[in-house]
């Protein structure tokens, strides 16, 4: 989980792999023997997309480390200061989302402690109605619906910057005109500053990097959430079918056995 020890600091705990954890290997195990493939595929993909987004936030989290070390080099207090909030709600919001990540985490290996004991108590079938009521689709669409919310925080932090940088640099350019009309230059028209130069430049960019990330997320939440509705689908169909054969030969075998009756009344 996420700490914050003063201002502008952002640390996170080195999680153990979730494949690893025992509640989570004992419920693989008991779901792979119960023969409940539809739940058994649910919740590692959970689980592979767990492990795939703590990687991102610890990705990010570099990034946010890297930009919180250029602050110190703003010399103009005052914008220093406006930049180093749009930072920590940066930091902020990354915790947010990291927390929403271990909240899932954390449910999830609980959910499968109790499931396992379900299954001990109760059978296959109470397995798999603790796996159901896990709900795994709706934490997935929350969570792409934070992601979401964060990728366009990020590209308004950025555009922010961009607006400052703008500004400071022509704050710049009126300073050196007056130096030059009182010294008889001619003044210099004034320009934006180079976006890929300076302090703020690369403060813009690392949102951008982030808020690029986030949409990434976004992105592979959409893909898994649609991979388990898919999968949901087709096991859904293949029951149907299964239902519909299983009715057929019952009216078959009903058939037959009404065959010989009508021939003995003959």
């Amino acid at each position: 989980m996420p700490e914050n020890k003063g201002k502008g600091v952002v640390r996170m705990e080195a999680a153990v792999n979730l494949r690893e954890q025992p509640d989570i290997k004992n419920l693989l195990y008991v779901l792979e023997s119960s023969g409940l493939k539809e739940e058994q595929q649910e919740v590692e993909t959970l689980v592979d997309y767990l492990e795939s987004m703590e990687n991102q936030f610890s990705r990010m989290l570099s990034e946010l480390r890297e930009m919180q070390g250029t602050l110190t080099k703003i010399q103009d207090k005052g914008i220093r200061a406006t930049v180093s909030r749009i930072v920590v709600n940066a930091e902020g919001k990354w915790r947010e989302m990291q927390g929403q990540v271990s909240l899932i985490r954390e449910n999830l290996i609980r959910s499968a402690r109790n499931a396992v004991s379900a299954f001990k108590e109760r059978g296959a079938e109470a397995l798999r109605k603790m796996v159901f009521a896990m709900k795994i689709p709706n934490a997935l669409c929350l969570m792409k619906n934070v992601l979401h919310g964060g990728m366009e925080s990020m590209n308004r932090k950025a555009a922010k910057i961009a607006i400052i940088g703008g500004e400071l640099g022509k704050a710049k350019g009126h300073l050196k005109n007056v130096v030059r009309v009182l010294t008889g230059k001619k003044a210099k028209d004034l320009t934006e500053q180079n976006s890929d130069r300076g302090i703020l430049a690369f403060i813009q960019k690392t949102c951008l990097t982030c808020g690029k990330m986030y949409s990434a997320m976004e992105q592979k939440t959409d893909f898994v959430l649609k991979r388990i509705e898919q999968s949901s689908r087709e096991t859904e169909e293949k029951s149907s079918v299964k239902a519909d054969l299983r009715k057929l030969k019952r009216g078959k075998s009903e058939k037959r056995g009404k065959q010989p009756r009508n021939q003995e009344r003959g």
